[in-house]
């Protein structure tokens, strides 16, 4: 008897299924049993440590500023085989090819600022500054940098300073600058996002950003894109000539400082401090010489409150001790501080900028005015130092912990490199009747260090 009316089955055999129908129903079923094995998507990531990787340097960029004193000496410590290639643009111009050996240097005569782009075998160690005479002035070429920090710098009448930003690449480039003074970080500042245009310069007097203020920190970070930054500074009495140099970049913040290469003589020398921390900070002053590193008689400790400027009047503390030998500061502080030391020699500004202690390779121009020195002060370590000059002048010397070195350069030396084992804080300084001026010996970059990037999981 059929119970269902209309519809007949064959018993005993199967009912085909459609593809269609069994997709219907599987696919749900597969995509259920994944995601009930699955883990968490907040628990999904990628526990691999990726390790940046190194690539040889093949090109580098300089920007020597604009100025009417002197010309622009450019050198390449380079040992490349390669010959490479040198290219010079004023801002917002074209790349003209421009001659220089692998090893070499030449000088160039040009009172705009210049943008220097190195390939291949002068990529390496490529450096340069303007020097003037009679009076000594020395202003570096600076490479491109995401943050540099300028100690000493004002806004006042009788203390002003001009920052300078260069873009060396085809897109606009942005700078945040941040400024400490002796009241506190200053906030209400038009500071944030400014834009550089590509192959451009922007020069920004600090005095738009913080007038009247005396004693200034500034600290610029690039948060886009790559800019050359750097400072010159402007310094003297109310309704007197001012007095002019650069200011060059120092370290960043640290519970140690060394200021390398204080001249014999100066009258007057005034140490600035700025704390960007929290807390407060506690100094206390070394002054390393021959033979070690002592405390200067007549400096205590300083105090310099989170967030603020400390400037301290040294020029009777070290008026004696200078006089004598070669000598570096040392600053140590309980929390991390920047240091710059501003001096008046003969008449003449001069900027010490803390260095940072660094080993391997480090260089700089040489001026040819007065009697050029490199200056050398160790950290904790022992160790030797080589130092060679352009022209296959060579010499390998041992530099004692926390001491001072002092090397007379050759004549007609142009270019100084050393190879230093240990940790060393290092200047050229040359000095005459009518004044000083000093070059900080940067780091010899040779490696570009490429971060390993992955995408973010998960996404967002």
């Amino acid at each position: 008897m059929n119970d269902f009316p209309g519809r007949r089955v064959a018993l005993g055999t199967a009912r085909k299924v459609r593809p269609a129908t069994a997709i219907a129903v599987g696919a749900p079923a597969v995509t259920l049993l994944a995601l009930l094995v699955q883990a968490p998507a907040d628990t999904q990531h990628d526990d691999a440590r990726h390790e940046p990787t190194t690539h040889a340097l093949t090109s580098a960029d300089l920007f020597c500023p604009a100025s009417d004193r002197g010309p622009i000496r450019i050198a390449s410590a380079s040992t490349s085989a390669d010959p490479g290639s040198l290219t010079q643009r004023k801002p917002g111009g074209t790349r003209t090819p421009l001659a220089l050996a692998v090893g070499g240097t030449r000088t160039v005569s040009s009172p705009d600022g210049l943008l220097l782009h190195a390939e291949g075998g002068l990529a390496p160690g490529l450096v340069g500054a303007r020097l003037g005479e009679p009076r000594p002035a020395a202003r570096e070429c600076t490479a491109p940098g995401g943050v540099r920090w300028f100690v000493g710098a004002g806004s006042g009448a009788s203390h002003l300073s001009t920052l300078t930003l260069a873009n060396p690449d085809g897109g606009p480039a942005v700078a945040d600058i941040t400024i400490w003074s002796t009241d506190g970080q200053l906030q209400d500042i038009q500071s944030r996002g400014l834009t550089i245009s590509g192959g451009k310069v922007s020069t920004l007097s600090l005095e738009s950003l913080a007038p009247d203020a005396h004693e200034l920190a500034v600290r610029v970070v690039v948060s886009r894109g790559r800019l050359a930054a750097s400072m010159r500074d402007e310094f003297g009495k109310v309704g007197e000539a001012l007095r002019a140099d650069a200011l060059p970049a120092g370290a960043s913040p640290s519970r140690e400082q060394v200021v390398p290469g204080l001249t014999r003589k100066a009258s007057s020398r005034v140490l600035t401090l700025v704390n960007p921390g929290t807390s407060e900070a506690q100094v206390t002053l070394g002054i390393a010489g021959a033979r070690s590193t002592f405390a200067p008689s007549g400096v205590g400790q300083i105090r310099v409150p989170a967030g603020k400027v400390v400037v301290t009047d040294l020029t009777k503390a070290l008026e004696k001790v200078t006089g004598s030998e070669d000598t570096s500061l040392v600053v140590r502080s309980t929390v991390p501080v920047a240091a710059g030391v501003r001096a008046v020699v003969a008449g003449d500004l001069v900027h010490h900028p803390a260095i940072q202690l660094r080993t391997g390779l480090l260089s700089s121009v040489v001026p040819d005015v007065g009697t050029p020195t490199l200056v050398l002060t160790a950290g904790d370590t022992t160790g030797k130092v080589t130092v060679r000059w352009d022209g296959g002048r060579e010499t390998t010397l041992e530099i004692n912990a926390g001491t001072t070195l002092a090397v007379a350069a050759p004549r007609h030396a142009h270019l100084v490199t050393v190879d230093a084992d240990v940790p060393v804080a290092s200047v050229v300084r040359t000095q005459t009747k009518d004044g000083a001026a000093l070059l900080p010996l940067r780091a010899v970059a040779t490696e570009l260090l490429v971060p390993a990037v992955r995408p973010a999981w998960p996404p967002r």
